[in-house]
């Protein structure tokens, strides 16, 4: 067993303005520690130029295609993250995988951001192709429909996915959440 955590986004200036990187903030470290010490090797890559409308779909896929996934794998995306994980798993219908767990994922349900995301449509079996889903949001996400309406469009296309609602998470992505120990508790119960 392996897992990779993709990381989300942030403004221009919020990007330009980090001393650590996207991939050592929030909940993914300790994630990835977690993940480390119950002998799951696990990386979380930094994507290149995480902002928008810098980020480049070719290079995060330049980036995933290093990655070591098969059916093995869990896969862990959040915001922007999660709707790349989705977009990688649409493009590459080949790879199969054990576990893929979206935390407030967006998916561009508006085509707000066509240069990475180019209208694509979710592959209905993405549920044949991992194991498990699991899908984490918050009712209070304060990008609202951005990502209320990924989700819902996701509920919808895979109904046997594991739904997580909560109502007071907003994006999981305060400076304050430095765990996240009910996603800790479905991957610890799932990976092998």
């Amino acid at each position: 067993m392996n897992a990779v955590i993709c990381h989300g986004i942030k403004t221009k200036e919020a990007f330009d303005k980090m001393t650590v990187p996207m991939c050592a903030e929030i909940w993914y470290p300790w994630l990835q520690q977690k993940l480390i010490l119950s002998g799951i090797p696990t990386q979380c890559p930094s994507f290149t130029n995480s902002y928008l409308p810098a980020r480049n779909y070719s290079a995060d896929a330049d980036i995933m295609n290093r990655m070591p996934i098969n059916k093995d794998t869990a896969l862990i995306g959040h915001s922007f993250g999660g709707g790349m994980l989705v977009k990688y798993l649409t493009d590459n219908p080949q790879i199969k995988i054990a576990h893929l767990v979206l935390v407030s994922p967006w998916i561009d349900p508006f085509h707000l951001f066509q240069t990475y995301f180019n209208k694509f449509e979710p592959d209905v079996n993405i549920p044949q192709r991992a194991h498990r889903i699991d899908l984490f949001y918050s009712t209070d996400d304060h990008y609202g429909d951005l990502i209320l309406k990924s989700c819902e469009k996701l509920e919808k296309l895979w109904p046997t996915m594991h739904v997580h609602k909560f109502t007071n998470r907003n994006h999981f992505s305060a400076s304050e959440i430095t765990k996240f120990p009910e996603l800790w508790q479905i991957l610890k119960a799932h990976v092998r």
